[in-house]
């Protein structure tokens, strides 16, 4: 699903100064997304693999904010809980 530049603002806005850039860039190296070639209602649907397994953003995002954010908890120890959760979030709504 490709975002508007009004969709990718309303997200900027809604994250903003809530985030973290280190953790940011874990996320980004750390668990890439990739297009699938499934289209649900003519959306094509993205992916995430975590610890070797594949995940659909949209069906399993309550379920990879967690996952995610207990994998880097112990990579971050000096950010927050909240802000680790909002981070994570915050890439996958990107990501969508």
């Amino acid at each position: 699903m490709l975002l508007s530049e009004e969709e990718k603002k309303q997200i900027l806005d809604k994250y903003k100064n809530n985030t973290s850039e280190e953790v940011l860039k874990a996320l980004k190296r750390r668990f890439p997304v990739e297009a699938s070639d499934w289209m649900i209602n003519g959306v094509g649907m993205k992916m995430i693999s975590v610890e070797g397994k594949s995940f659909w953003i949209e069906h399993h995002k309550k379920y990879l904010v967690g996952k995610i954010s207990l994998i880097l908890e112990d990579l971050f120890p000096n950010v927050d809980t909240g802000t680790l959760r909002r981070t994570v979030k915050f890439y996958l709504d990107l990501m969508k």
